[in-house]
């Protein structure tokens, strides 16, 4: 496993981090209270090559690999003082990591130029009553000509509103058990209608809504992997999202702990600055844990999907779990490190906490994650039932 960025993705995670900080980070706060994604804030960071470090030259990339497109990522999220805009960025990233995991060259060549060039992606799994049950997914097509009908429902699909490209995830009941299959569709295709953008609590300046489908056109080479085997794919899919969170996590952290350490060294409390006092300490090393835990969890997911270890998707479980988890406990304990001006909306502290409580849910709850982890250890190790005790004789009598 690597343990450190080379000097080109040292430099690459600089250059992003400055164009966030100039370019993303002001009027951040701004943009939170109104709700609004800045579509011209994604063309200028298309327009500086921020997706093309791990494109193939072929399709018009760079023809580097993950890392390299990580350590740019790294540097967007520690920049943008923007935790949804950069959700949408993982959301984007993990639409081209399937098509260069999974596409065909002849759609990675219809599809990565526009996705490097200013459009952007959505992957569409969640539905109303499914949640993060992907199985249990009722999105469905029938077989039409040389293509499909495409029919159904999509809820709280991060990008819905923005989306150019999405990856539905869908099934085909005439093919039995594995019937889980991936479709790319155009928002603009007919048939397709995304909503509006949803009032959140947190993550406001990520697009989020539904999408439906009815009965859209979808060509047989508009099909992700092999149909019916969606789920491989899309595990692999999960997988790398959750390992985004990892580090998305982390960036959150340090610029936490350094509103924090701020707060600790000037706020003075019973003769002396809060930071003295072993209760507040214990947030900050808490915090400090988490962030590095998160990140580097993070990275052994990534490496594990890289080298094709098979453990990598409960790898990326407890990357998940980990950076949530950690997240909301984190930003809970700086609104209480600031006190009431933590709580105060007029600030920038109470943000951190709206937008974590959004980790715990997107990208698979903490239930699924646990869940996820348990079959892990049941597989790797299955449970023995202990044999019952034998009865003392003199019990028996």
């Amino acid at each position: 496993m690597r343990l450190g960025w080379n000097p080109h993705q040292e430099r690459r995670r600089e250059h992003f981090r400055r164009f966030a900080a100039a370019t993303i980070a002001p009027d951040s706060a701004t943009r939170d209270r109104e709700g609004t994604f800045d579509r011209q804030i994604w063309k200028e960071l298309a327009a500086d090559n921020f997706w093309t470090g791990h494109i193939p030259r072929r399709y018009g990339g760079e023809g580097g690999d993950m890392w390299d497109f990580l350590a740019g990522f790294e540097g967007l999220a520690l920049g943008a003082d923007d935790c949804g805009f950069v959700l949408s960025a993982v959301a984007h990233a993990g639409l081209i990591q399937v098509l260069l995991d999974h596409g065909t060259p002849d759609q990675r060549g219809d599809l990565l130029p526009g996705l490097m060039n200013g459009q952007i992606g959505a992957t569409a799994a969640t539905e109303p009553a499914g949640g993060s049950h992907v199985a249990a997914i009722a999105t469905s097509a029938v077989a039409a000509g040389d293509g499909y009908l495409l029919s159904g429902h999509k809820a709280h699909i991060t990008n819905a509103p923005v989306a150019d490209i999405i990856l539905i995830v869908g099934r085909i009941p005439e093919l039995g058990r594995r019937d889980i299959t991936l479709f790319i569709v155009d928002a603009a295709d007919d048939g397709v209608t995304t909503g509006q953008p949803e009032d959140l609590l947190g993550q406001r300046t990520s697009p989020t809504g539904s999408i439906s489908l009815d009965h859209v056109t979808v060509s047989a080479d508009r099909v992700i992997g092999a149909v019916g085997d969606g789920l491989t794919t899309l595990y692999s899919f999960l997988a790398f999202d959750r390992l985004m969170y990892g580090i998305v996590a982390a960036t959150q952290l340090e610029a936490m702990i350094a509103h924090a350490m701020h707060r600790v060294q000037t706020r003075w409390a019973f003769g002396v600055p809060i930071g003295e006092h072993q209760l507040i300490q214990d947030k900050l090393v808490d915090m400090k844990v988490t962030m590095e835990s998160s990140r580097w969890l993070a990275y052994s997911t990534a490496a594990a999907l890289i080298d094709h270890d098979p453990g990598f998707s409960v790898r990326a479980s407890c990357t998940k779990l980990t950076a949530s988890e950690g997240l909301v406990r984190a930003a809970t304990e700086l609104i209480q490190i600031f006190g009431h001006a933590g709580y105060d909306r007029a600030g920038v502290i109470e943000r951190y906490l709206r937008d974590a409580v959004a980790v715990r849910i997107a990208g698979g709850t903490t239930e699924m994650q646990k869940k996820n982890v348990f079959k892990s250890l049941k597989d790797s190790a299955p449970l023995a039932v202990p044999a019952k005790p034998a009865v003392p004789a003199a019990s028996q009598a």
